[in-house]
């Protein structure tokens, strides 16, 4: 009986401690959706306007929230694992591997890149480059792994000991809300953005881990997927657009086979590296 619970009590404490951060996540993005029915937030948005300060630099505040808020959930974590941590970067996949990500998951997004270029050059007044898509292809893409994959996976696996796939789907989960609206019309209405974003939230996940804990990879494949979207003569995750969800589709059965089976690209390293994180 003695051994039953003292295998039952750390368990249960992981239990409670991962709800703890969930329930904070859960916070976070509450805060970050309504953060505009705040006055003062507002008016400083409202100030910003009259100072000719673009929209999509005003509203990059969502990727700051997320970056220091993630920073916020990793000292919780810290705290309830007592120690159980290789420092901020480490716990988050982002303390080695940068080339090696970035080199995976560019070969990973030929396809998309590719009928992504010829898909821009067929339609007239494609945007290859403006302003606003640095955030949707740059700070928007890595707050985003940061906080879901780093923080909520990642870190959550290492420093509480969520087992990888619950951390992943309930990650995914969250990923999916920012995605819809918070009212029973938008979840009427958005339901297939909440499943494609939260399968792909799994997938990122999966790759991340997969590739020696390394978010990188994610994080690469995040960034030029969003950013190649306005290509295809739509904004990002435009579902329904046929060449853009071939692009993705090619993307992503090429990353899944690729990741299996390193060897087929000569990828072989990977093989080692996962090898000495396990």
């Amino acid at each position: 009986m003695s051994d039953q619970h003292t295998t039952e009590r750390p368990a249960r404490k992981r239990r409670n401690y991962a709800l703890i951060v969930w329930l904070l996540a859960v916070a976070v993005l509450a805060l970050i959706r309504y953060r505009s029915a705040f006055g003062p937030y507002k008016s400083f948005h409202v100030w910003l306007d009259g100072l000719g300060v673009a929209a999509w630099v005003r509203n990059s505040d969502t990727e700051v929230l997320l970056f220091l808020l993630g920073v916020v959930l990793w000292r919780v974590m810290r705290t309830l694992g007592k120690g159980k941590t290789k420092g901020l970067l480490g716990d988050l996949g982002l303390s080695r591997g940068l080339i090696k990500g970035i080199a995976v998951g560019g070969v990973f997004c030929i396809p998309i890149l590719a009928i992504g270029v010829v898909r821009g050059l067929m339609l007239d007044g494609a945007t290859f480059f403006e302003p606003k898509m640095i955030r949707i292809g740059f700070s928007g893409p890595f707050a985003e792994e940061w906080f879901f994959r780093g923080v909520l996976v990642l870190a959550m696996v290492r420093m509480v000991g969520v087992k990888f796939w619950t951390a992943a789907i309930v990650g995914a989960l969250l990923f999916g809300l920012v995605h819809v609206q918070w009212t029973a019309e938008g979840f009427a209405r958005g339901w297939p953005a909440l499943l494609a974003t939260g399968a792909g939230g799994v997938w990122f996940a999966w790759l991340a881990n997969r590739w020696s804990r390394n978010l990188y990879v994610a994080i690469t494949m995040h960034m030029l997927m969003n950013f190649v979207a306005p290509w295809y003569g739509g904004a990002d995750h435009e579902m329904g657009n046929l060449y853009f969800e071939a692009g993705r589709a090619g993307t992503i059965a090429l990353g899944t086979v690729l990741t299996i089976h390193p060897g087929l690209l000569r990828l072989n390293w990977a093989k080692d590296d996962r090898a000495a994180s396990s």
